[in-house]
């Protein structure tokens, strides 16, 4: 009787072992990948507020001798954000006005274990705004 209890429970650990191996990558996977995550998107804001405050520093001088009153460039603007997300390898969006600069940006990196389940990377998202301030 003992003999034919053995053979029904052939592989029953196994199966068991093989899931909760699954399990564990997909857990190790979630911190590591997690990680690539978060700095992502600490990059993405980085260079988002590098970006911003390059274009905030392009002020239109002949605004400023001619009336007296301090304003952005816009053109300028945008080309000194654009020149700076291009600069780290960053994709992102630049929108400025005779007043402010607004800048998303966007990193994309590859998984380490999430590749397994289809997951082949992430993508961190970060915005930042810089305009003039007159004292």
């Amino acid at each position: 009787m003992s003999n034919s209890r053995r053979a029904d429970d052939e592989g029953s650990i196994t199966l068991g072992l093989v899931v909760m191996v699954v399990a564990m990558l997909v857990s190790i996977g979630l911190v590591v990948d997690g990680g690539t995550k978060i700095r992502a998107v600490e990059q993405a804001t980085r260079v988002a507020a590098e970006a911003a405050r390059a274009g905030a520093q392009e002020v239109d001088v002949a605004t400023v001798q001619t009336s007296g009153t301090t304003a952005l460039d816009p053109a300028r603007a945008r080309t000194a954000a654009r020149a700076v997300l291009d600069a780290a390898g960053v994709v992102g969006e630049v929108h400025a006005t005779r007043t402010i600069v607004n800048v998303d940006a966007a990193v994309t990196r590859h998984t380490v274990f999430l590749g397994m389940i289809g997951v082949n990377s992430v993508t961190g998202h970060g915005s930042a705004e810089a305009g003039l301030t007159i004292r």
